[in-house]
């Protein structure tokens, strides 16, 4: 019996345009068939993909702030790894196919290699935004309630539970976030909580307000309707480690009195580790700010515990994440105290939205999510931080009202108390104020006080 050619029993090892084949369909599925005269099979690979592609067109030409919200979504992102997954071995799939109609693959060939090269580059393209994906997974992860990381790390702020009253975000409810900032320069061991900033968001988009509550506070009433005879920065603190006095925890019973100063409920929680938003404005390759006045402050000290003094003159800047800290932090310098530097805390944070949300942030996102991962924690069930992120996105930023809580208008200054400096507050002035808010009222905001 003879043996057969091996030729009748599949394609010639090599045949010139193999490997044009195989780059046609790693351009787009089912071109390297058609170029092979495989007309059925090449519709068969690229309609899925032309459908595909024209669905995430539509959505992003119909709504694209609602698609990069649910990015903070963990399902979502799950459901996008599986689908890039399964694209990447429809195109490997397709890629192979057109070549191996041509030629057989063979060790030593330039075709084989080049194909080889071409399944590399396909799996790196899709290695891409599966890598992202499963950061932004475990960043939220962490960041949201009952997340591992934040910004404990010992100073205080205690495990955080499920808060007990949640508004319906997507049906238009407003949404009012406590944001604290944790300064853990070195020397630092407790959590005095120097910057406690209300930021309540219209879900409309068209009547959202920043509020920023002094930390020198004094006697503001707890939920329970007793005066609190300390600083109101030490609350958290204190009630955390007090709680045969305060059951319900440092971080409910803050969210609670300022709720109750405000007249506002305060929904969520959010704790900033200072020294980590330096990261995260780096990360995003920093912001632009305008410095409405000079700043002179010779008694600074950094973030490494090192009197530099900060100054800056009145202008525009690109501020790295070294210098956005001492805009926020610098406090003591001519005409500055509190009041402006809480200013300054709106100013920045407001930049930084308007920088996220501008797009354009491809490359720096595993740096930002791992920033975000050290900087912050919340108290925000992950399931809820997809709507929140919507919300933000919707909003006005041009027709946002920042408010700074200040003597005369809503406390007065009392240097000479046996507590040292504090601020008696205006109960009635302040608890109207956060009426105007909820209502969407223009609230008359008066620029923060320079000291003389």
């Amino acid at each position: 019996m003879h043996q057969a050619p091996a030729e009748r029993y599949g394609p010639p090892p090599s045949r010139p345009r193999a490997w044009l084949a195989a780059f046609l369909s790693f351009l787009f599925p089912g071109l390297g068939q058609a170029y092979n005269g495989e007309a059925a099979l090449a519709w068969l690979l690229a309609v899925p993909i032309v459908v595909l592609v024209a669905a995430i067109a539509g959505i992003m030409v119909i709504d694209s702030s609602q698609v990069l919200a649910k990015l903070f979504d963990i399902r979502f992102l799950i459901g996008l790894i599986v689908l890039d997954a399964v694209v990447l071995a429809w195109r490997i799939v397709a890629v192979l196919q057109a070549f191996g109609h041509l030629a057989r693959p063979v060790a030593r060939s330039r075709a084989t290699w080049a194909v080889a090269l071409l399944v590399t580059v396909t799996v790196a393209m899709h290695a891409v935004p599966a890598y992202y994906a499963v950061k932004a997974i475990d960043t939220l992860g962490a960041v949201a309630l009952g997340g591992s990381q934040g910004v404990d790390g010992g100073f205080g702020i205690g495990s955080l539970s499920e808060p007990s009253s949640q508004p319906d975000v997507v049906g238009g409810e407003r949404v009012n976030i406590l944001l604290v900032g944790v300064d853990s320069a070195p020397g630092r061991t407790t959590a005095l909580t120097d910057t406690m900033l209300v930021v309540s968001l219209d879900t409309s988009g068209t009547a959202t307000a920043m509020i920023s509550v002094p930390r020198d506070l004094y006697g503001v009433p707890l939920p329970d309707g007793t005066p609190f005879n300390r600083k109101l920065n030490t609350l958290m603190v204190y009630a955390g480690s007090h709680p045969d006095q305060f059951a319900a925890g440092g971080v409910a019973t803050l969210k609670a009195t300022i709720g109750k100063l405000l007249g506002m409920p305060i929904h969520y929680f959010a704790a900033i580790n200072m020294l980590g938003f330096k990261q995260m404005v780096d990360s995003i390759g920093g912001v632009d700010i305008t410095v409405q006045r000079a700043i002179n402050d010779p008694t600074y000290w950094n973030e490494y515990d090192v009197q530099t003094g900060f100054y800056l003159k009145a202008g525009t800047y690109h501020m790295d994440g070294h210098t956005a800290l001492a805009f926020v932090r610098s406090r003591k310098g001519a005409g500055d105290n509190d009041f402006t530097r809480s200013d300054r805390q709106q100013q920045l944070l407001t930049a930084i939205r308007n920088k996220l949300t501008a797009g354009n942030l491809l490359l720096s996102l595993p740096g930002l999510l791992d920033a975000v991962k050290r900087t912050i924690s919340t108290d925000v069930p992950s399931a809820r931080i997809a709507e929140l992120a919507s919300a933000i996105q919707r909003a006005d930023m041009s027709r946002l009202q920042r408010v700074v809580l200040q003597p005369p208008d809503y406390m007065r200054a009392d240097p000479f108390s046996a507590a040292g400096y504090v601020l008696i507050p205006d109960l009635d002035a302040i608890h109207a104020l956060g009426q105007m808010v909820l209502t969407g009222e223009t609230i008359p905001t008066p620029q923060p006080t320079p000291s003389p």
